[in-house]
């Protein structure tokens, strides 16, 4: 059920239950993307772990809001409605006091920069925030971090960073993003959705031709414009077999990539195909994952494209070289490295067999490192320790 957090003088109560503790998750709107989703995913396994299970959102709505409520978690947003002002909270220590967590977990920037705030004013709570971001941290957002009880980051490159900064090393503690795609199978073994031929057949896909994916919203960090050069590039360099390019997603920047695609061209050879809940036909349908993004820590789309067998070419940023074994499982080049960029997609269309070996040797690491259940426990004895 969804509630909306007290205003005024109104109070807010709440039954305690027989749960081993009190959990609430921070966030600031619960659109697409991949804290939100993992956010999602540790609301699932906490509640039926045992724990009561709130998630506080800074304001309504968002493409996951309904499924959480539909879920039957607690959703309370400190705006009625929301202002376009994510950083916008009031009344958040009314509802912290009235709602008694145990525990409160920041995840997203603008939760984080609540966070070290909000272990002030409740010294008995245990306040944890997280970094998953491939953005930098300002400073309300650093100081913020260095007064909670614990940080959770998602990869080891960003605790490398934080101990750079004088963070000290038993405060920061590296839990990985899990695999919480429902579909994906954690044990190494393919997905389950098919063999992707249907999906080829209804775009009208050449068989033989070599399928590129993004998903990932359409924003200006993702690079998509990027990349479309890139791709018409590597196109315009590898003669056999066709080229195709699928992206995923929705966001503001949508409009001018399409434009883009169409002035380089690329209006038979890329295909935009929207916000998809449920992205793994593509995976199943697709031959090689692609990102040009600068910004991500360890993005959700990387992970599940290796656990789906995927083989993936990204730039080098953050964590991005931890989503998979690069020169196995992977190609990462250096940020400016264009020219590789464009070489590493025009080998991977014309060679078969590195696509399958790259893309099996994906699925095992994936398996192993984003296991969901070991990911979900682990960030359980961060909370509870």
């Amino acid at each position: 059920m969804c509630f909306e957090a007290p205003t005024g003088e109104q109070e807010f109560f709440v039954t305690v239950s027989s749960a081993k503790r009190r959990i609430l998750l921070f966030q600031d709107r619960l659109r697409i993307g991949g804290t939100e989703r993992q956010t999602l995913f540790l609301a699932r396994w906490l509640q039926n772990a045992g724990h009561t299970v709130g998630v506080l959102v800074t304001e309504p709505g968002g493409e996951l809001w309904d499924q959480l409520c539909e879920a039957g978690h607690q959703v309370l947003s400190l705006q009625q409605r929301s202002y376009g002002l994510p950083l916008l909270a009031p009344g958040l220590f009314r509802t912290v006091r009235a709602w008694q967590p145990d525990t409160i977990l920041a995840m997203g920037r603008t939760a984080n920069c609540y966070a070290g705030i909000l272990q002030r004013a409740f010294p008995g709570v245990c306040v944890v925030g997280s970094v998953r971001t491939g953005k930098q941290l300002f400073p309300l957002h650093r100081w913020s971090l260095r007064h909670v009880r614990r940080i959770i980051v998602n990869s080891y490159w960003w605790k490398a960073r934080l101990l750079s900064e004088g963070f000290p090393p038993e405060q920061v503690e590296v839990v990985r993003n899990a695999l919480a795609l429902e579909g994906i199978r954690a044990n190494g073994e393919a997905p389950e959705t098919g063999d992707g031929r249907h999906l080829r057949r209804e775009f009208g896909v050449d068989p033989n031709a070599c399928v590129f994916l993004s998903v990932a919203g359409f924003r200006r960090g993702k690079r998509q414009i990027d990349l479309l050069h890139l791709f018409s590039e590597a196109r315009r360099s590898c003669v056999a077999p066709p080229m195709v390019l699928w992206l995923v997603g929705e966001g503001p920047m949508r409009a001018r990539c399409e434009r883009v695609a169409r002035r380089l061209g690329l209006r038979d050879a890329v295909r935009f195909s929207g916000y998809r809940a449920d992205p793994l036909p593509f995976y199943a349908a697709a031959d090689v994952a692609v990102s040009a993004s600068r910004e991500d820590a360890l993005p959700n789309f990387l992970v599940e494209a290796q656990a789906s067998g995927l083989p993936f070419v990204a730039f080098d940023c953050a964590g991005v070289k931890e989503c998979g074994q690069p020169g196995q499982s992977c190609v990462i080049l250096d940020r400016s490295d264009d020219p590789g960029f464009i070489n590493a997609l025009s080998t991977f269309a014309g060679t078969p067999e590195m696509r399958r070996e790259f893309g099996e040797a994906g699925r095992i690491y994936a398996a192993k490192e984003f296991d969901p259940v070991r990911q979900a426990r682990l960030f359980e004895s961060v909370l509870l320790r």
